[in-house]
């Protein structure tokens, strides 16, 4: 191993402390490796005659050919696609119907919200699955008196076991695949998981149906005790707008038939109070209203009144959301019409819920105080800013109604298509086809109204896309420098004598062990061209023919895809993990105390099935 092989391996080592540490974004990572391989192979390449950066390290043309990496491609399309299903609130139709059978008995409720959202992460990436599952299982639990930390955990390691069953299930797999394209092998099946997958997935949601109630403590959360058992009303300011439709027309024509209870209404500085049905309608009313997110959408939607002049509500960019005024908030003592929202956050306030207290004035003059939750709706950039501050608590679930439910046939349909064109493409061996189909199906999922392109570009997390394209870039590295070679030699070295299995065994154990402290996309990664060159290594030594090599280098290599996902035992393996840490109120060592031991079970499961399946 030369120069060019040990920066590799600096580099490698560098990677992993600054995930560990958290001392830089995974998408500054990701660039400063693309900038220091091709740097460095090109500086190479003037310094030492004949040395060539495409064959001992990375090239500029290697480099700028893996941003359309096949694997990095899916990822993005997918992310689009899964959007869709979250905005239109197919998935979220499925886990309700579904959910109803379970009668309220813990186990069983476990077990169903283990099969259902596996089966959902198998086709759909896990984190959408998981971020439209979370305020449906907090209702559940406020419904049922179950623990919301007995059911999140479940949801969130199911979620992972999921996507362990096929290619698309999760981005380790098509990364992985990736890699093993890149290093002449062939690509991942869109099936090929699924004889070990399933079995472990099922095994897995049993053993957390069993066990859960006994691993996982009882513990409250903010967003489970402020999500209460029945569906939230709010009082809203909503006006009549100069060309509205409504002016002359009284105010039993109009809101007779709204769901809405119409509280009062105001007229110049006159606050009218019932009765004032036989009342025409002028320009400029201001009409209290009482009733839930869905109601309060639909009536400035259906009756074109205005919460404010400036701004309108758009279902396909915009969400609703609530927050919960924090007892230290520096803004208690003002009035909700300064709070100025829209110049902070990019939000408005829409409504204000002041829980066992009737309001009598205009919501917008109310003096804010502890406890208080306001419906404001916003794009995604303005939850980030409200989190960034102390002065609210971000509450989860609000969003859940207001959704374009007349789209969701489509985006089913669209993902469903999508994924019967994959398993097609996979089982003719035309794998060549699979991102085309992606982006094809991210193409209808936008042009179909499900989303607006600009709300599909925000849905793909661009810095994780980098993040993978850098670490691609270091994979290729190893194998190009001979840092692979160290690598597997060592573990070979030490593990050899007790025969191919135990060497196996260490590829996984290593790969879990990694996995719980960093992101597992890198982790399997890194692990892929030393799991090949191990099994090479193995086999030479061995003296096995070239079938047997090829089928111990399949296994070595699956066992990267599973074992990377085998990220149960901290909070940091996976984000699904870190998505359900606060609404669980969960600590550290919830994660250990029910983690580890899935975590054993799964590698158990994933050595036997793999060995026996290469004959080993």
């Amino acid at each position: 191993m030369g120069i060019e092989g040990l920066l590799v391996v600096a580099l490698t080592f560098a990677v992993l402390l600054l995930l560990i540490s958290e001392k830089a974004t995974v998408d500054g990572i990701g660039i400063g490796l693309l900038v220091v391989l091709v740097g460095a192979g090109a500086a190479l390449e003037i310094l030492r005659p004949g040395f060539r950066a495409s064959e001992s390290l990375l090239s500029v043309d290697d480099a700028l050919g893996l941003f359309g990496n096949y694997a990095v491609l899916m990822i993005a399309s997918l992310y689009v696609i899964g959007e869709g299903l979250t905005r239109t609130g197919a998935v979220e139709f499925i886990a309700r119907g579904v959910l109803k059978f379970s009668g309220g008995r813990e186990s069983l409720l476990v077990l169903l919200i283990g099969l259902i959202a596996g089966v959902i992460s198998a086709l759909l990436n896990n984190t959408a699955v998981v971020v439209v599952f979370i305020p449906v299982l907090i209702g559940v639990a406020n419904r049922t008196g179950i623990p919301a930390s007995r059911l999140l955990l479940p949801l969130a390691f199911a979620s992972t076991l999921g996507g362990m069953c096929t290619l698309v299930g999760t981005s380790t797999n098509l990364l992985v695949s990736g890699v093993a394209e890149a290093l002449g092998q062939a690509p991942l099946g869109m099936f090929e998981m699924t004889p070990i997958g399933v079995p472990i997935l099922v095994v897995g949601v049993g053993f957390m149906a069993l066990f859960s109630k006994y691993l996982v403590p009882a513990r409250q959360s903010l967003t489970a005790m402020m999500a209460g058992t029945e569906t939230r009303e709010y009082v809203t300011e909503l006006e009549i707008p100069t060309k509205s439709p409504l002016i002359g027309k009284t105010y039993s024509e109009v809101f007779s038939s709204v769901r809405a209870d119409i509280l009062c209404f105001i007229r110049g500085e006159a606050m009218i109070w019932p009765p004032f049905e036989e009342t025409v309608i002028e320009s400029g009313d201001v009409v209290m209203l009482r009733g839930n997110v869905d109601i309060i959408a639909g009536l400035e939607e259906e009756l074109g009144l205005e919460v404010f002049k400036e701004i309108r509500f758009d279902p396909k960019t915009m969400q609703f959301f609530e927050l919960a005024v924090s007892p230290h908030s520096s803004l208690i003592g003002r009035r909700v019409g300064d709070l100025h929202l829209w110049r902070d956050y990019e939000a408005l306030v829409v409504a204000v819920l002041r829980e066992g207290q009737h309001i009598l004035q205009r919501s917008t003059q109310l003096i804010l105080r502890p406890g208080d939750l306001l419906l404001v709706y916003g794009e995604d950039a303005a939850q980030a800013k409200i989190r960034a501050r102390s002065d609210f608590f971000l509450l989860s679930g609000a969003h859940e109604w207001v959704v374009l439910r007349g789209k969701g046939r489509l985006a089913l349909c669209v993902a469903l298509v999508a994924m019967g064109l994959f398993s097609l493409c996979s089982l003719t061996g035309n794998g060549q086809y699979l991102p085309l189909i992606a982006m094809g199906g991210a193409v209808c999922t936008v042009a179909g109204g499900c989303l607006t392109s600009r709300r599909a570009y925000r849905s793909i997390d661009w810095p994780i896309l980098i993040f993978i394209i850098g670490t691609l870039a270091l994979g290729k590295a190893m194998a190009n420098s001979g840092a692979a070679d160290f690598f597997a030699n060592g573990l070979v070295r030490a593990l050899v004598g007790f025969g191919p299995l135990v060497v196996m065994g260490g590829i996984g154990a290593l790969c879990v062990l990694l996995s719980a402290l960093v992101s597992n996309g890198a982790i399997a990664i890194l692990m892929a061209p030393i799991a090949l060159q191990a099994a090479a290594s193995v086999a030479g030594i061995e003296g096995l023919d070239a079938e047997a090599t090829a089928l111990l280098s399949r296994a070595f290599l699956m066992t990267v895809v599973f074992s990377a996902s085998v990220c149960f035992a901290t909070p940091l393996g996976h984000q699904v993990n870190l998505m359900v840490f606060g609404p669980g109120g969960y600590k550290f060592s919830d994660f250990l105390r029910m983690g580890l031991p899935l975590s054993i079970l799964a590698l158990g499961m994933i050595l036997y099935g793999l060995s026996s399946a290469a004959g080993m």
